[in-house]
């Protein structure tokens, strides 16, 4: 599903207006019923429901007084309140601001008060329809808000481009704090529509019905923390004119997923599934290494071989009994540069390489990393450990022979790029985008919503997998994931979005049985089956 930015959003209405002749009315008509569709699905088990919608002077606000029409006229008891002033509608929200009026929705205008010290309520103004002019003031309290079954926000949508602030900042604060259900139409009002970034504030809707195609502020943190549900509607806008921009965000659906999987021929033997070799696993970590094997295997991958310490070795026998382990020399128990001497023919026949989950941190094991780097003819996967070594000697990638992916939570992330962890979730995504075009690696940043960025610059956002996943061991299970479809001929950018969906599905399986306190990398790998069951798997 491909997500857009504001201004792409603006040029694909643009173009169904201008060349294919499609009315903006129609398009504000038609994004206000389907809004009003899931306004009516919330109420429908509700007694002689009452719907206040909260609309702002811009298209958004529009859309919000067409909200307010649709409810009335299916005899829902529906109120607007208008935040700023009329005069400032213009084009499509004035025509249905016009169209309330007449049809006697009442609308109320918040605006300040003159003493800024006075707590006591907004000013309010109601519309009187057969004057034609404003009544005397009255007050509206804060929880007045509670008043009502459902509130709409419509007040800023995709346009908002500074931070909320003055009577708009306090009405927002008060529907958070006060509303008994919030619906949010196109987005909710204060989330950043290209980045994700709270505009001082933001409403924290229950819902959000966004429309054709959706906005990448709505799937990154912190915004995506307010969306509640999102529902994906349709308003006429042809979906292939998406092909007319040049979009390079989205995030995969389990369909999409599905058709990424590889392809299980009938007539098959292990050979034709790959070969993983995985370096990890140390003395004091040696589970590391037996979770990224069974993610290896789990995933497809024909042959799992582990060339690790014997302490290693003992517990992968113990976990895994299909892995091939090969003993390499080590160091203090770890590895170290001199590990690699007897293991060329490994390097040279291995479809994919995994390095670094739990083989430690030390002069040698650095040496270790950079050698493997250097020597490696077939795509790699570098996590934990081995990012560590890279930190170091970050012109090591430099030095790559194959294709790589990478794969930091943020801390790793902010030792490789020397950013401190807060910018980093300011922007996940230009921390992810401009590291891969920087080294020409894949990154993976390990997010609530993962970031899979390419030097090309296209970047997926992962929505599935939950807080569970924070837990030790569950990045190891992933690594082996991303190398188990890479052994099967996945590029490194397609094995790293399948391997955040996947695992993040197998997250949320496990947590049907389990609490997501009590998840384990263990219940992750069990897992795994489910979702890739789940999907809507290609025939074989």
């Amino acid at each position: 599903m491909n997500l857009v930015s504001a201004d792409q959003a603006r040029k694909l209405e643009q173009i169904a207006i201008e060349e294919l002749g499609i009315p903006s009315i129609i398009l504000m008509e038609n994004a206000s019923l389907r809004a009003a569709k899931h306004c009516l699905k919330y109420l429908t088990n509700i007694r002689d429901p009452k719907v206040l919608v909260v609309c702002g002077s811009g298209n958004n606000g529009g859309d919000g007084f067409a909200v307010a029409r649709h409810l009335r006229l299916k005899g829902i008891e529906s109120n607007v309140i208008l935040i700023g002033d009329a005069g400032l509608l213009k084009n499509d929200s004035k025509t249905n601001f016009d169209i309330i009026n007449k049809l006697g929705i009442s609308i109320d205008f918040f605006r300040a008060s003159e003493n800024n010290n006075d707590k006591s309520g907004y000013v309010v103004s109601s519309f009187s329809s057969a004057a034609s002019h404003e009544s005397n003031p009255k007050r509206f309290y804060g929880s007045d808000f509670e008043k009502y079954d459902l509130i709409v926000d419509a007040i800023f949508g995709t346009g908002l481009t500074r931070d909320i602030s003055g009577i708009a900042r306090d009405v927002i604060e008060d529907i958070n704090r006060y509303a008994k259900y919030i619906i949010s139409v196109d987005i909710p009002s204060g989330v950043g529509s290209d980045n994700g970034k709270i505009m001082g504030i933001a409403v924290k809707a229950n819902e959000t019905v966004t429309f054709n195609f959706p906005k990448k502020g709505l799937y990154l943190f912190p915004g995506a923390d307010c969306t509640g549900i999102i529902h994906i509607e349709d308003i006429s806008i042809p979906r292939s004119l998406i092909n007319r921009i040049d979009v390079k965000t989205k995030f995969l659906t389990d369909d999409e997923t599905a058709a990424l999987l590889p392809v299980r021929k009938r007539r098959s033997n292990k050979g034709d599934f790959g070969k993983a070799l995985i370096f990890a696993g140390s003395e004091g970590m040696p589970g590391a290494a037996a979770l990224a094997c069974s993610g290896a295997y789990m995933t497809g991958c024909g042959l799992v071989r582990a060339c690790v310490t014997r302490n290693t070795a003992s517990v992968i026998h113990h976990w895994q009994r299909e892995v091939v382990t090969r003993i390499a020399p080590e160091k203090n128990g770890m590895y170290f540069k001199e590990s690699l001497d007897d293991l060329k023919e490994e390097i040279d026949n291995a479809d994919v390489i995994a390095l670094g989950p739990g083989i430690g941190r030390s002069e040698d094991v650095s040496e270790f990393v950079y050698e493997v780097i250097r020597r490696a003819k077939a795509p790699l996967a570098l996590d934990a450990d081995a990012l560590f070594a890279v930190s170091e000697y970050i012109n090591i990638l430099k030095e790559l022979k194959a294709p790589c992916v990478i794969t930091p939570h943020p801390g790793e992330m902010s030792r490789l790029i020397n950013l401190p962890v807060p910018k980093i979730l300011e922007d996940t995504i230009a921390a992810a985008s401009g590291f891969s075009k920087e080294f020409n690696v894949v990154t993976l940043l390990k997010d609530a919503h993962t970031i899979i960025a390419d030097p090309d610059g296209e970047i997926i956002i992962n929505t599935t997998g939950n807080n569970a996943l924070s837990k030790a061991g569950t990045g190891d299970v992933l690594t082996g994931m991303i190398a188990g479809f890479i052994a099967q001929g996945k590029n490194v950018l397609q094995a790293a979005a399948l391997g955040a969906h996947i695992h993040g599905k197998s997250c949320e399986i496990a947590c049907v049985n389990k609490s997501k306190y009590s998840v384990t990398a263990e219940d992750i790998i069990k897992n795994i089956p489910a979702a890739m069951n789940g999907l809507v798997r290609q025939p074989g």
